[in-house]
């Protein structure tokens, strides 16, 4: 039965597809190697950093901690904090240069979020910020720069640039349910691993980008502006849309830093948001160029493909209907293991930094933690992969969200101290 012509030519095929965990180890080499070595620094091009904290202000204790933070790292350029706000929300926020709360009356075309990012955009206009050499950061009301992503992020010599988001404020605290949905997020940080530092730093083609932590110039801003017919995913609409028009990007290896969703119910809201924010950039021109809507298109076809296929033949593999080439054994064994190391490697990445060791003074229960995430993010890697495909079926059947989704951020968990 298994010499038949189309069980060995499956075989081959299913080999394809069992090598993609090799390919991407591959990729992320080469976006290390070009972030440590490529990532071109010109700190004296610029003469102001705009540290901006966009946020609709239900949560202000989580974002005058931010505030706090970003003060005491003691940043050596000139900078600014300018925290963006909702009407009828508190606007008292110490340390911060500016509070800007965007007026109801405002209208363009996209909403919430990027609306408000479409004001300040203006606001810079108005008061000549909107150069060349004003370097603009923008961070989430859960977010938090390190000191060293501020830094290479000023210094870089692009029109855009970005670094890796880690969900390591308040990791895996406050029970399972936590446990696991923060090791849901290690396939974000895994992306930027491989798919950002490729495309954003080797190609200059983004396929991902992320909003929090983007950085680019007040020129930037300027060309492109965050006026599109949107309700999500700015971010990455922003980013293709300065590639499409010649814009520079770089990357480079420092962490912006995250919450990751309390709930299960939150972590769909939120994984809704972002599948339709980019359905709509793929579906409409106006918002995202064909180029990269193809590109886009194309990474989620061949992740579902490769979910399916490698799904399939591990069955098949099993029943003893298909079988991986004898000359192929190294490879698929090799391909497997990087496949559950890659995810093993996030666990590390998101379990230190200085969120957990603030959280675990004690040298022995910070390590210990770390090897005890590492451990269950390598056990978690079949439900981390296989979770986009659950959470983006399930947002095609609930459809379109008429709004930006917001999700709550603070929990009583992140009172927990060592």
């Amino acid at each position: 039965m298994t010499d038949h012509p189309f069980y060995n030519t499956l075989q081959w095929v299913l080999l394809v597809f069992f090598m993609v965990p090799l390919i991407e180890v591959t990729l992320a080499i080469f976006g290390a190697a070009w972030a440590q070595f490529g990532y071109v620094k010109s700190p004296e091009k610029f003469k102001q950093l705009i540290i901006q904290i966009t946020t609709v202000g239900k949560e202000p204790e989580l974002v005058q901690s931010t505030v706090n933070t970003i003060r005491s790292y003691g940043l050596s350029m000139p900078h600014q904090i300018w925290v963006v706000i909702e009407p009828n929300h508190p606007a008292a926020y110490v340390n911060a240069d500016k509070v800007i709360v965007v007026p109801l009356s405002f209208k363009c075309k996209p909403v919430d979020k990027a609306r408000a990012l479409e004001y300040t955009r203006m606001l810079r206009s108005r008061e000549n910020l909107d150069r060349d050499d004003v370097k603009i950061l923008f961070v989430d009301d859960d977010t938090l720069p390190s000191k060293r992503y501020i830094q290479l992020a000023f210094a870089g010599d692009y029109d855009l640039c970005q670094g890796i988001t880690v969900p390591s404020r308040w990791y895996a605290v406050g029970g399972m349910r936590h446990i696991i949905l923060s090791h849901l997020d290690n396939i974000r940080t895994r992306n930027c691993l491989i798919y950002c530092s490729c495309t954003q730093g080797l190609t200059q083609k983004p396929l991902f980008v992320h909003g929090e932590g983007l950085c680019i110039t007040g020129k930037t801003e300027k060309i492109v502006t965050w006026n599109r017919p949107i309700i999500a995913s700015d971010d990455l609409v922003f980013g293709t849309n300065a590639a499409h028009l010649g814009m520079s990007w770089g990357y480079f290896h420092a962490a912006i830093q995250l919450v990751s969703p309390w709930t299960f119910k939150e972590n769909l809201n939120q994984r809704w948001r972002w599948t339709w924010g980019n359905f709509d950039a793929i579906g409409h021109r106006e918002i995202m160029p064909r180029g990269a809507a193809i590109f886009k298109g194309a990474k989620y076809a061949l992740g579902f493909m490769s979910i399916f296929a490698s799904t399939t033949g591990a069955v098949l593999l099993l029943m003893g209907i298909a079988k991986v080439p004898p000359q192929a054994h190294t490879v698929f064994w090799t391909s497997l293991i990087s496949w559950f190391v890659s995810y093993g490697f996030t666990g590390w990445i998101n379990s230190g930094g200085e969120p957990n060791r603030s959280l675990r003074t004690n040298p022995f229960r910070y390590w210990g933690f770390r090897v005890t995430q590492t451990l269950i993010a390598t056990v978690l890697t079949p439900l981390t992969a296989l979770a986009p495909v659950f959470i983006i079926s399930y947002s095609v059947l609930r459809g379109r969200p008429k709004r930006f989704i917001m999700i709550k951020k603070t929990n009583k968990a992140m009172q927990k101290t060592a």
